[in-house]
């Protein structure tokens, strides 16, 4: 009876410490229109890892997917700002991107890419290719 209630104790701080710590987890994604005409393709980074915090995006001026990092002990950088978008109901974050100064929407999750910055078409799929922490 005492062991199956320290088991049982032992799976929910697992389970717990797991769910924690996977919310700081970071993912990189290989991103493509389906659209054959196109072509486009790029690669993205959405979220940090334990010790870093990643601000990732897709820089139009650039047209390639950028990121701005920095330690999780640390202030955001000053170029991070936020604003109020009332298309998504949610506070959304903007940075300079760190190639050519071009404001980017920073991506908080990847089914928020939907657009094609090519074509312009609802036709982007992606594909988790790492994960990192």
């Amino acid at each position: 009876m005492r062991t199956d209630r320290i088991a049982c104790g032992l799976l929910i701080a697992f389970w717990l410490l797991a769910s924690i710590h996977s919310s700081q987890a970071g993912a990189g994604y290989d991103v493509h229109c389906t659209d054959d005409k196109c072509g486009f393709s790029t690669a993205a980074k959405i979220g940090g890892g334990f010790s870093f915090e990643q601000a990732g995006g897709f820089c139009k001026k650039c047209n390639k997917g950028v990121d701005v990092t920095w330690k999780r002990s640390e202030t955001p950088p000053g170029q991070l700002q936020q604003f109020w978008d009332p298309f998504m109901g949610s506070e959304r974050q903007i940075c300079n991107c760190p190639v050519c100064g071009h404001p980017y929407v920073v991506i908080q999750n990847i089914k928020d890419m939907k657009f094609c910055p090519k074509c312009n078409k609802p036709s982007l799929k992606s594909k988790r290719t790492i994960m990192y922490d």
